[in-house]
């Protein structure tokens, strides 16, 4: 499967398991967590989406000969490092709130995720063709 395709599908599952995530934290977690587990969680949810549709955009922009490599894969791990430690970060503190160590260890991994996604759309802004 060339890249292109894998990465639009990528985009996809990821826009709908934050789509599914988003209505599993509004209703089935709204009871368990307080507003601030609801705000990480909320946070999580917005750069996924968002972050998501830009490597839709990414791939178009490839399609279109806009540009010849993009950061795909730069984008990906940083939406999945991001967002996913803030969903582990608002779960671990309400399941397993007495466990700082995973807490600990989970904290780090969130601006290592953003400064991936940073890095990813720099690197497209000086890699545009136009």
């Amino acid at each position: 499967m060339n890249s292109e395709r894998f990465y639009l599908k990528i985009s996809i599952i990821g826009i709908a398991s934050g789509i599914i995530l988003g209505a599993f934290g509004a209703h089935g977690l709204k009871e368990l967590f307080s507003n601030y587990e609801m705000d990480i969680w909320d946070k999580g949810i917005f750069y996924q989406i968002s972050n998501f549709l830009g490597l839709f955009i990414m791939v178009i922009l490839k399609k279109l000969n806009l540009i010849k490599k993009p950061p795909y894969l730069l984008l990906t791990l940083g939406i999945i490092m991001f967002s996913f430690s803030l969903y582990s970060i608002a779960l671990n503190n309400v399941f397993l709130s007495s466990n700082k160590i995973i807490k600990t260890l989970l904290i780090p991994i969130t601006p290592v995720g953003g400064l991936l996604m940073v890095s990813s759309w720099l690197l497209l802004l000086f890699k545009l063709k136009i």
